[in-house]
């Protein structure tokens, strides 16, 4: 089933949420492991492909953005305060994951660095002060979408193991075992 129901999300929402999770899992996990360990394999690995997964991000997050949003009559009702608070927290992980690379795009290229993606120049760089100084809300992007994802994560589990519904298993992809 490529489209969500009220079931189930559809493959193609299944897809894009781990594509992007295992992205940007990769962005942060390298990045704050160098700090706590400079030149780790793992980090020295990774880094070198920050901007190119960046701007994979932001191209799989505008995707998304389009696919959800045709997407929202077929899921189900959100009623009570919960429900609105986990549409509020999705619309901010979604801006976040919008803004995060697009400041990120926006400071290299803004302090004179070209944008390469795959190898391939695809901005040279510019002096534009206004796009570095967006920039430096990268990091800032980068540590609020990780609080971001440690609670969607904590609210999975809770709806799992605490209100024992079908949230996660709409996510992986499973049927309710009832």
């Amino acid at each position: 089933m490529l489209k969500d129901s009220p079931q189930h999300y559809g493959s193609v929402t299944r897809a894009f949420h781990w594509l992007i999770a295992l992205l940007v899992i990769a962005q942060l996990t390298s990045v704050f492991s160098s700090f706590l360990w400079e030149h780790n394999a793992y980090s020295l690995l990774i880094l070198p492909w920050h901007t190119t997964i960046g701007v994979s991000v932001l191209t799989v997050m505008a995707i998304r953005t389009l696919w959800a949003l045709s997407q929202l009559s077929r899921r189900p009702a959100h009623e009570g305060r919960l429900q609105r608070l986990a549409i509020a927290g999705h619309v901010i992980m979604y801006a976040l994951l919008i803004l995060m690379p697009l400041s990120g795009a926006l400071m290299t290229w803004g302090s004179g660095y070209g944008i390469h993606v795959f190898g391939t120049a695809w901005f040279e760089g510019a002096d534009a002060p206004w796009a570095a100084g967006f920039g430096k809300l990268h990091g800032t992007f980068a540590w609020l979408l990780s609080f971001m994802i440690v609670g969607h994560i904590v609210m999975a589990m809770y709806h799992h193991f605490g209100r024992r519904d079908d949230t996660l298993r709409r996510m992986l992809g499973r049927k309710d075992p009832g």
